[in-house]
């Protein structure tokens, strides 16, 4: 039959152990200090911010900056270019009006409607925006 009873030679090196760990933990304890608190008010809705005093304004910053270069063609509409830094980081995915208009940095071609919209994604973390550009009118109305 085994003897389970605790004898000092295991008890020790467990008091030990329990020991070295209350004082590390107690030491951290005083490291912690609350985080500053902000002036600024962060507000859950967009809706609610657009309504706030411009002092206390919902302020967002974008995830990453671009913006949409508008090239006029000789007969009719312009051809878009997103001018962004290292583009090969980003996918890029084009509507005209609705309609699909390609996955490059730029339109095919000329384009003209109502409006093209870009969804840019950053390929490292997902993050997405995207922007619409109103479109010059297609054809020439010569009344």
């Amino acid at each position: 039959m085994m003897n389970h009873l605790i004898t000092f030679a295991r008890l020790f090196p467990v008091l030990v152990f329990c020991l070295a760990i209350s004082l590390m933990t107690s030491c951290e304890k005083e490291s912690f200090a609350p985080a500053p608190t902000s002036n600024l008010v962060e507000y859950s809705d967009l809706a609610e911010a657009e309504y706030a005093p411009k002092d206390k304004a919902y302020i967002q910053a974008p995830a990453f900056t671009f913006e949409i270069q508008k090239n006029y063609c000789t007969l009719e509409g312009v051809n878009l270019n997103v001018i962004i830094d290292r583009p090969e980081n980003y996918t890029f995915k084009w509507a005209i009006d609705g309609n699909h208009g390609g996955h490059n940095s730029y339109t095919p071609g000329c384009v003209c409607g109502n409006t093209a919209t870009v969804f840019i994604t950053r390929l490292s973390d997902g993050m997405s925006l995207r922007q619409a550009i109103d479109l010059p009118a297609c054809g020439l109305d010569f009344e």
